[in-house]
């Protein structure tokens, strides 16, 4: 059985908190969300309204990729061209 191996970069995988690619770097989110501000309250897990990532209540916003941090992620941000697409 073969066994596929995760590329690591530095000796570390990091995960983008928005798509969850593995990627070389991530960012702070330039989101104007704060789940951690919602520790009181009896909030779960929800989408951020900003990024769509899906975020804890009480817990920092997870760290994005360059690609989700610039909104340009294929698949995830790109929904208006496949709108056209499909009228075509």
């Amino acid at each position: 059985m073969k066994v596929l191996l995760k590329k690591k970069v530095d000796g570390v995988v990091r995960t983008c908190g928005r798509c969850y690619d593995e990627v070389k770097e991530v960012f702070p989110p330039n989101c104007n969300e704060k789940p951690e501000a919602l520790k009181s309250q009896p909030i779960g897990q929800y989408h951020c309204p900003d990024c769509g990532a899906m975020v804890i209540g009480g817990v920092p916003h997870p760290p994005l990729c360059k690609r989700c941090l610039d909104r340009k992620h294929p698949g995830l941000d790109d929904m208006k061209g496949k709108d056209e697409e499909e009228k075509t």
